[in-house]
């Protein structure tokens, strides 16, 4: 074959059997592609299910403003809501770089505090007031409890670390600097609440978004009940490693591991995996391990966010 007849046969258009053979192979690829959605689809109506979800009155007034005391909720799996983790995820990263302090509390009680400022009385001008050390969960605790005095019965136990098994809830505050002295801003509060439900039995999972005291953005979630460990805990606080300088035992000195930064880690609840059908986990970590404080988090959700406690610096 010459080069000019190998030229022409390249310029020149399929053949009519060609053709058939690329429609051929598309439609057993679109073929395909229908059959996996229409598995998806049957799938996820099959797993998942709408559930009426009795919390009580007061939690119901106290997340959403809503009277009554039942709420329809999605049943455990489901990967619809799961897919609103990525909304979640980028607000609470964005609040947090907006912020100068991210400070965790755990509570066992609906949480009622969420104002759009906090008194600052070290801020004022010419105040000779002490400078409040915000360098902790603690200490922003006890700083709430002096300008909130309420807030004392709602966070009511020392936190250092990991919170108490009996404090299963959680409220984040994010503070940012006020345009108006003798005030910081709370930039946002979030919250996370497993509320026991006898009717039906299990768990509703509630994440929200708070900003200026008004609900933005939640998800929520109803895990059936099982014989699996509890979701907790919902964050573990570590420590610069500076502090190791003072000496205060394994139960503390284990979580000073930061050589920047302190930061929390951050499970939220995942509206594809129930954690309480879980088998339960077999502790493996030493106590001198700060794994050992939160080991049992693996594979309860997928939702880990790492979030430094002072963004800012």
């Amino acid at each position: 074959m010459t080069m000019n007849n190998r030229e022409s046969r390249s310029e020149r258009g399929w053949t009519f059997v060609e053709m058939l053979v690329a429609i051929a192979i598309s439609a057993v690829f679109l073929g395909a592609a229908t059959l996996v959605m229409a598995s998806i689809s049957v799938n996820s109506k099959r797993l998942t299910s709408v559930v009426e979800v009795d919390i009580g009155s007061s939690t119901k007034l106290n997340f959403y403003g809503q009277a009554g005391n039942t709420l329809r909720v999605n049943s455990s799996p489901n990967y619809g809501k799961a897919a609103r983790f990525e909304e979640f995820r980028d607000l609470i990263l964005d609040d947090a770089y907006r912020s100068f302090g991210v400070y965790c509390l755990p509570r066992q009680l609906n949480n009622s505090i969420r104002p759009e400022f906090l008194r600052f009385e070290a801020g004022d001008a010419g105040s000779t007031s002490p400078l409040p050390r915000l360098d902790t969960p603690e200490a922003f605790r006890s700083f709430l409890a002096d300008v909130e005095p309420t807030s004392a019965g709602i966070y009511d136990t020392a936190i250092r670390n990991v919170p108490d098994q009996d404090r299963p809830n959680t409220s984040i505050y994010m503070l940012s600097n006020a345009s108006e002295e003798g005030y910081v801003r709370v930039h946002a509060i979030y919250e996370i609440d497993l509320v026991p439900s006898s009717s039906p039995y299990g768990t509703y999972a509630s994440v929200r978004r708070y900003k200026n005291g008004s609900l933005t953005h939640y998800y929520d979630v109803f895990y059936p009940s099982g014989s699996g460990d509890a979701f907790h805990p919902v964050f573990v606080a570590f420590e610069r490693s500076s502090r190791l300088a003072v000496n205060e035992g394994t139960a503390i000195d284990r979580f000073k591991v930061s050589d920047g930064n302190p930061f929390y880690l951050l499970w939220l609840p995942d509206p594809a995996i129930n954690p309480y059908q879980l088998a339960n986990w077999t502790a493996s970590d030493p106590a001198s391990s700060p794994r050992a404080a939160y080991e049992q988090m693996s594979g309860k959700t997928s939702m880990v966010i790492a979030i430094p406690m002072f963004p800012n610096l």
